[in-house]
């Protein structure tokens, strides 16, 4: 029996926590630059402690940041983990350091269960060397340690910022392309990954957030 039901209208809030536990279910907010994952995890979790940065130029998280999510009732033990972004230019910055660095100190070798939301923006050709998701997952993979479990259940997320001006068209033509990657993933992967899209565009809205987020922990929920 699913125990993921209407977490939308039992979520009461979300502050940040020290340390993940083993009965915790745990979503990793993973993709590249300006794909939106601290503006996502915002609304998810609305907290406005996560900061987010203007138009997506530049990376704006710099390090992990985990958010416990509280329910009415204590329904679950949700970890939102929003990371740095890799492959940036950002001088001085090793974002797989600061992640391996995070799940060292701060994650468990084995947890209730977790998962990837991975975010990609439509403004970006999903095909493009810096946009690339097995490039992105493949380096993520590579910061956790030995020892420690690794998530391979992903979720794919397509967004759009409310002021972005593109075409009907072109939007169309992204999410074409970006269908096609995944089952290309999903399909060659060996087993790696398990990976599935969900079926809107995300534009923000806590409601969408979460309808994303259960879908993912439907998938990684025990038997």
């Amino acid at each position: 029996m699913a125990i993921f039901q209407n977490l939308v209208s039992n979520f009461k809030n979300a502050f940040i926590t020290a340390k993940v536990a083993e009965n915790d279910f745990v979503i990793f907010v993973v993709g590249p630059t300006g794909s939106g994952k601290s503006w996502f995890t915002k609304e998810l979790c609305k907290n406005d402690e996560i900061q987010v940065g203007e138009k997506g130029q530049h990376p704006r998280t710099k390090y992990v940041q985990a958010l416990r999510c509280n329910f009415k009732n204590d329904l679950n033990n949700i970890i939102v983990v929003d990371t740095p972004s890799f492959h940036t230019e950002l001088e001085g910055f090793d974002a797989e350091k600061v992640t391996t660095d995070w799940i060292k100190s701060r994650y468990t070798k084995e947890c209730r269960g977790s998962g990837i939301l991975f975010l990609h923006p439509l403004a970006r050709d999903p095909t493009h060397h810096d946009m690339l998701m097995t490039r992105h997952l493949e380096t993520f993979l590579t910061t956790f340690p030995n020892g420690f479990a690794v998530p391979s259940c992903v979720y794919v997320v397509p967004t759009k910022e409310p002021a972005s001006i593109l075409k009907e068209e072109k939007v169309n033509q992204q999410l074409e392309k970006l269908k096609s990657t995944v089952a290309t993933l999903d399909n060659n992967s060996n087993g790696k990954w398990r990976v599935s899209m969900f079926d809107k565009v995300f534009k923000g809205r806590p409601e969408t957030a979460w309808e994303v987020a259960q879908l993912l922990l439907r998938e990684i929920e025990p038997a």
